[in-house]
C-alpha cells in the first residue's frame, strides 16, 4: 500500500479534530443511512444504467488498484533486461533469444521478445505493440470516465435526497415528531452528494489517470527498447538510449502537470 493512502486520512482526521471536532466526538449524528443509500444508489443506478457491466465491474475492480496499485516491472529493471536482451542479440543473434523469452515475466516485454524471435519485421512489431498501448488507455480511459461521471452524478443524488426531505417536511407538517429526521435527510443528503463527489469520486479518477499515464510510458519506453533489439543495435546505445528516454518522459510529464 502507497504511503498517501495513509497520509490522506490521517490528514483528513487531523482536519476534523481542529476544524469540526464534533463529527470527531458525535459521529454516529452524522451517519444518516438513507441518504446514504440515495447518494450511493443514484450514483450505481447511474453508472450501471449508462455503460456496459463488464465495465461496471471493471469500475469496482479498480478500487483495489487504488488501495493497492498491482506490482509491475519498474523502468530501471526494464531498461536493464532490455539492454541484457540487446546484448545477447548482438553477441549470439536474434536466435539466441528463444531461450530467454520463457524467463522473461513482465508480459509486455516478452510479448516484444516473442515477435523479435518470430521475425515480424521492424514495422509490424511497432505497430502491435503501440496499438496495444493505445487500446490499454481506451480501456482506462472508459473507467476514469464512469469515476468522473459518479463525481458529477453524486451531488445530483444529494439534491434528490434533500428534496425528498424537503417533501417529508411538508407533508408532516402537523406532526412536529417527523420533521427533525426529515430534515435530517434533507441536509445531510446534499453533504454527501458533496463529500462523495469532492473527497471519493474525484481523487480516484485523477489517481486511475496517474497509473495509466505511468503504465504508457512505461510501455513506450519497452517499445523503443523492443525495435533497438530488433534492428541489432549496440548495447550501450540502448541503454544511453533509453535512460535519456526514460529522463525526457519524466520531464514531460512534469510540464503536463503544471
Amino acid at each position: 500500500m502507497e504511503i498517501n493512502m495513509l497520509l490522506a486520512p490521517a490528514l483528513m482526521a487531523l482536519i476534523l479534530w481542529f476544524g469540526l471536532p464534533e463529527i470527531i466526538h458525535k459521529p454516529m449524528e452524522y451517519l444518516h443511512v438513507p441518504a446514504i443509500m440515495i447518494v450511493l444508489g443514484g450514483v450505481m443506478f447511474a453508472i450501471i444504467l449508462g455503460s456496459k457491466f463488464e465495465n461496471f465491474k471493471s469500475y469496482l475492480k479498480a478500487l483495489t488498484f487504488i488501495a493497492k496499485p498491482p506490482k509491475r516491472t519498474s523502468a530501471r529493471e526494464a531498461i536493464t533486461l532490455i539492454t541484457d536482451m540487446a546484448r545477447i542479440t548482438k553477441t549470439k543473434g536474434k536466435s539466441a533469444l528463444v531461450a530467454e523469452v520463457e524467463g522473461i515475466k513482465d508480459p509486455f516485454i516478452k510479448y516484444g521478445i516473442q515477435l523479435v524471435v518470430d521475425k515480424a519485421g521492424e514495422e509490424f512489431i511497432r505497430a502491435a505493440l503501440y496499438n496495444n498501448i493505445e487500446e490499454m488507455q481506451e480501456r482506462h480511459a472508459t473507467i476514469i470516465t464512469l469515476y468522473k461521471n459518479s463525481a458529477v452524478v453524486a451531488p445530483v443524488c444529494g439534491m434528490v435526497g434533500t428534496i425528498i426531505g424537503l417533501i417529508q417536511v411538508l407533508k408532516n407538517m402537523k406532526d412536529p415528531s417527523g420533521l427533525g429526521s426529515a430534515m435530517a435527510l434533507g441536509l445531510i443528503a446534499t453533504f454527501y452528494g458533496g463529500f462523495f463527489s469532492g473527497m471519493v469520486f474525484t481523487p480516484i479518477s485523477q489517481k486511475l489517470k496517474i497509473l495509466s499515464e505511468e503504465e504508457a510510458a512505461l510501455k513506450r519506453l519497452i517499445t523503443e527498447g523492443v525495435l533497438f533489439i530488433e534492428k541489432e543495435e549496440i548495447p550501450l546505445k540502448v541503454e544511453k538510449y533509453l535512460l535519456s528516454y526514460l529522463s525526457f518522459s519524466g520531464k514531460s510529464s512534469k510540464k503536463g502537470k503544471k
